[in-house]
């Protein structure tokens, strides 16, 4: 499998949805482009679970909807939401928070190229992408998607509005980051105030 992040941006809320950009025809840091109409999703839709930077044993959500357009691929994505009664740390909740305030901004597919569907960049590659461009996917089957804090393509986009506070015993787990204050706010409405970690 292949892995490739993508930047995204705050632009759209609609509660515990965001609009992501999930890839683009542009050039990624390993030199490839991802051609949006080679996307083959058929077996992704059956069970489209959405993660958080690859860790399969902690999904996040689900992804609504993927609307395939020239030079791109869009996604809703849909955040999982706290049950009644579930206490303590719930990652979803501490994703969303992260991606509304613009923290963690990179969406990351993986796939598998398709047999015929990857080649060396030609002439015409260069021409169109740059000359960094060393391979070209063409047609491959989208495995997974996540959301990810370090992206590998500065080009694709995501959504999102909610605010809350995150926990020291969240930031520990899922950042492996040891906070010295009990409580982190991230521009909580009636305080009005950024607190870093």
């Amino acid at each position: 499998m292949i892995i490739k992040t993508l930047d995204a941006l705050v632009s759209k809320s609609s509660g515990i949805e965001v609009e992501a950009t999930i890839t683009t025809e542009t050039i990624d840091r390993d030199g490839e482009v991802l051609i949006s109409q080679g996307m083959d999703a058929t077996k992704y839709e059956l069970n489209p679970i959405v993660f958080y930077n690859h860790d399969y044993s902690e999904p996040i959500g689900k992804i609504t909807e993927l609307r395939r357009s020239e030079g791109k691929i869009e996604a809703t994505i849909k955040f999982a939401q706290r049950k009644e009664g579930f206490e303590g740390p719930f990652r979803p909740e501490f994703v969303e928070s992260l991606v509304e305030q613009g923290i963690i901004k990179g969406i990351s597919v993986g796939f598998v190229p398709k047999e015929g569907g990857v080649r060396k960049a030609s002439k015409e590659d260069n021409e169109k992408y740059g000359d960094s461009v060393r391979q070209v996917y063409s047609q491959w089957e989208l495995l997974e998607v996540s959301v990810a804090p370090l992206p590998a393509n500065a080009t694709a986009l995501i959504s999102a509005i909610k605010k809350g506070a995150i926990n020291r015993d969240d930031v520990e787990k899922w950042l492996d980051y040891r906070s010295p204050s009990a409580v982190i706010e991230i521009n909580m409405p009636k305080r009005g105030r950024l607190s870093s970690i």
